[in-house]
């Protein structure tokens, strides 16, 4: 008897935590289910996996460039330059940001179908279903204020758009990943869980919460201190003359001041990058997408199956990989603050730039972009077309 109610104890546990709770009525159930999903960044790809050679003896950085770089500056001038730029208002970074692209892949819904141009932070949210945009939009719509005080979002009252539960787990990783790849700003999300009601086949309501590494009180006091960095740069960046050097002043700045780091939360993402000094390619990539926004260049993140970077519209897409500009040589690893290994072998290149003797940028290392964005199931999603040729200033 002992061993039969033990049974039906661990019975019933089973089904408590796969059903949360049951509502009846005369005709449906409707039962809460929960499930839970991590960035594929955060599950860690090491620097050995990239399909990359070491640079050797190959960096150079002529003493007569095209302009000053603050890489090259010395660090009393940079953060004297810092702190004189330091109060730039979020209200006029926000007035400066043009940042349109061509509408090559339209939303079905007819305000953006009507639209001739869309921003590069909205590049992937564009290419979203209506639903899965309301996701999208949700969330956003928390996270774009000065002070944030949820993490969560509740849609309700959603049967009549007919959204089956089979698809749920799609959608709402299409919703978040697009949103995770548009907004590099929203640096903290690192998990997403999602409760939901149905009725039927349909659900009824639908509930995601942002889980994150973070408190809601350190997101809000490093949200302030990453943007304020951000904003000093691409300052200090608008006073050169021209598209390029600005942007290549930006490149330089990440080289200098980031040193490459794997394994820690804060290394995939822009506070890692812009206040630790320190990340992987994500907080590089994600880095130069957010500043270079801010200067009214639209640029996006790609991705391959073990890296990331970006690419930046300039009439036509070109690419930019920060973190293979920050190499090591010759077996050694610059710390940060040091620019003897400033390349710009990847900066605004084309598809068929040579980079190395006989290879190519798209041979040189592992750039099949892959059709997911940020979560295995959230897949479709299509990239720019990359210019055949550098950049020519």
């Amino acid at each position: 008897m002992k061993n039969f109610n033990f049974i039906n104890f661990v019975i019933f546990i089973q089904l408590f935590i796969t059903v949360r709770s049951r509502a009846i009525d005369s005709k449906e159930v409707s039962i809460i289910y929960e499930h839970s999903f991590e960035l594929e960044k955060y599950k860690g790809r090491k620097n050995d996996e990239w399909e990359v050679e070491n640079l050797e003896g190959e960096v150079d950085t002529p003493e007569n460039n095209i302009i000053k770089r603050m890489a090259l500056e010395s660090d009393e001038e940079f953060e004297a330059k810092i702190q004189e730029l330091a109060n730039a208002s979020e209200e006029k970074r926000d007035e400066d940001v043009v940042d349109e692209v061509p509408n090559e892949f339209p939303h079905p819904d007819d305000r953006l179908m009507k639209r001739a141009t869309i921003s590069s932070s909205e590049y992937f949210g564009s290419q979203l279903s209506s639903f899965e945009k309301k996701i999208y939009d949700a969330i956003n719509n928390i996270f774009n204020k000065s002070t944030i005080s949820s993490l969560a979002i509740e849609l309700k009252n959603i049967e009549s758009l007919k959204i089956k539960k089979s698809n749920i787990q799609t959608y709402s990783s299409k919703g978040v990943g697009a949103l995770v790849r548009d907004h590099p700003e929203y640096w903290w999300i690192k998990k997403y869980n999602i409760g939901y009601s149905t009725k039927g086949s349909y659900l009824t309501k639908l509930k995601l919460t942002i889980s994150s590494s973070y408190s809601i009180s350190q997101i809000n006091s490093y949200k302030s201190k990453v943007n304020s960095k951000a904003s000093s740069i691409a300052t200090a960046a608008k006073k050169k003359s021209g598209t390029y050097n600005r942007l290549l002043y930006i490149h330089d700045y990440l080289v200098k001041y980031i040193k490459y780091k794997d394994g820690a939360d804060y290394s995939y993402n822009v506070y890692g990058a812009l206040l630790k000094n320190s990340c992987a390619c994500e907080g590089y990539a994600e880095s130069f997408a957010i500043i270079s926004r801010l200067i009214s260049v639209p640029t996006i993140c790609v991705s391959s199956s073990s890296h990331k970077w970006n690419y930046v519209y300039i009439k036509n897409w070109y690419a930019v990989d920060v973190t293979f500009d920050d190499p090591t040589v010759n077996g050694v690893t610059y710390d940060s603050g040091e620019s003897k290994n400033l390349s710009h072998k990847f900066f605004l290149i084309g598809s068929n730039t040579v980079i190395k003797k006989d290879k190519t940028y798209t041979t040189y290392s592992n750039r099949k972009l892959v059709s997911y964005l940020e979560f295995p199931n959230a897949t479709g999603f299509k990239y720019p077309t990359l210019s055949s040729t550098a950049y020519k200033p």
